[in-house]
């Protein structure tokens, strides 16, 4: 009890804070305006507001002490890129069969409605050059403020041949981790071939990283009372949850189906296969970390108490502070299957007729609008609206069924 009594206030927090939330909702005769709302989530609000301050001086120095040692031991960069890449696979391939075999969309089909109309405002290609792009980062100041993104003309129209158009790009706002971990990889790797010249600059990232990491464990300990304020605060923000449930429901099923499956079954076995020990037993030490995942809404937010678990369950530092951050910004697989379950959704429920190769194109475009999205709440709401609009749908769809077009607030 006294080992776990951090995953365990948190867990009752989490559990309090829906109650509470419920409550408030359907038991008190308030109407609960934004401003009530913003009062009432305040104190969760500063809790982030300090993570989110923390988490890139954290994730610069970890990185960056980190990969000091990829020169000597380049395998683990090499180990990570492919468990990257077939947990991401094995996601988007789990969403594309749920949604083709269950076909949540055509019970909501609108066949009224059609997308001629509407202005292409991208194609798959930007996606992956806005990729790049953020990546290679030209000015890192800049990239902790905002990512890049290509947008179309304000005065574009349907007639217009997209490839006619002005290329315009937009900064939007939201830390640009990826272009910050590629550039920190770079640099840890440099100062790890200067060997003993490079070593003070190594001591010193590395002095940091604990110095933030000590900061992090005094904020992390205040997680139970944050999530006690944040989770009613989201169930008051939503408009009407049953109708939410009735318009949505199959929808919002499938979606948490793709979820559990992937995280309870699909990367469990994974884990089984490689090792051939027991994956569940290590879920339970990891418990903090899911909970406070849970609790925040935020995968960057996470990332200390994650590495602090793995730390806990006996996983080499050197590793752990290496591998999360970047776990953190490129391997996204919860947003991945949701945005191309909310996307082949959409196009199922417009009754449009997509072939394989399409759906196959669109999830490709799903998974590599993710990597680098910020992880912070309704970060994928954000990055489904880009892949919607660089096929062709009015990203108003997202709120067709949503009652009074909060969609981000009801998701």
């Amino acid at each position: 009890m006294n080992e776990n009594r951090l995953t365990i206030l948190t867990l009752t927090g989490v559990m309090c804070g829906v109650i509470i939330g419920v409550i408030l909702k359907n038991y008190s005769n308030r109407q609960w305006s934004e401003r009530d709302i913003m009062y009432f989530q305040f104190p969760g609000e500063i809790f982030l507001r300090i993570i989110n301050c923390l988490v890139l001086p954290l994730i610069i120095s970890s990185v960056v002490s980190a990969s000091c040692y990829l020169s000597k031991s380049g395998s683990i960069g090499l180990k990570a890129f492919y468990y990257y890449c077939t947990t991401t696979s094995l996601g988007i391939i789990l969403a594309v069969t749920l949604v083709q075999t269950i076909k949540p969309g055509e019970f909501y089909v609108n066949r009224n409605t059609t997308v001629s109309n509407h202005i292409k405002k991208s194609v798959t290609a930007d996606a992956f050059l806005d990729l790049l792009r953020n990546l290679f980062t030209d000015n890192l100041i800049k990239a902790s403020l905002s990512q890049t993104q290509i947008t179309s003309p304000l005065n574009s129209t349907n007639d217009e041949n997209i490839n006619s158009w002005e290329i315009h790009h937009r900064d939007n706002d939201g830390t640009n981790v990826l272009g910050i971990v590629g550039f920190c990889l770079v640099l840890g790797i440099a100062i790890g071939h200067l060997e003993e010249k490079g070593k003070p600059l190594n001591d010193f990232f590395k002095s940091l990283s604990d110095t933030v990491m000590l900061m992090m464990d005094w904020v992390i300990m205040i997680v139970p009372a944050a999530v006690l304020f944040l989770i009613p605060g989201k169930i008051l923000e939503a408009e009407n949850i049953t109708l939410m449930i009735s318009n949505l429901g199959l929808y919002v099923l499938v979606v948490f189906a793709g979820l559990f499956i992937h995280s309870l079954i699909v990367l469990p076995l994974l884990y089984f296969i490689c090792t051939r020990k027991s994956p569940y037993s290590l879920l339970l030490k990891t418990g903090p970390a899911i909970i406070t995942a849970l609790g925040t809404s935020s995968s960057t937010a996470t990332v200390p108490m994650t590495i602090k678990c793995l730390n806990r369950i006996g996983v080499n530092p050197k590793v752990s502070q290496f591998i999360a951050p970047i776990g953190a910004t490129i391997n996204m697989d919860g947003i991945a299957l949701y945005e191309t379950i909310g996307a082949l959704f959409i196009i199922q429920q417009r009754g449009l007729d997509f072939s394989l190769m399409q759906i196959i194109s669109i999830a490709i475009t799903c998974t590599v609008s993710c990597i680098g999205a910020a992880g912070l709440p309704s970060g994928g709401y954000v990055m489904l609206i880009v892949v919607l609009e660089s096929i062709g749908i009015p990203a108003e769809d997202i709120d067709t069924n949503i009652p009074d077009n909060k969609t981000p607030a009801a998701k």
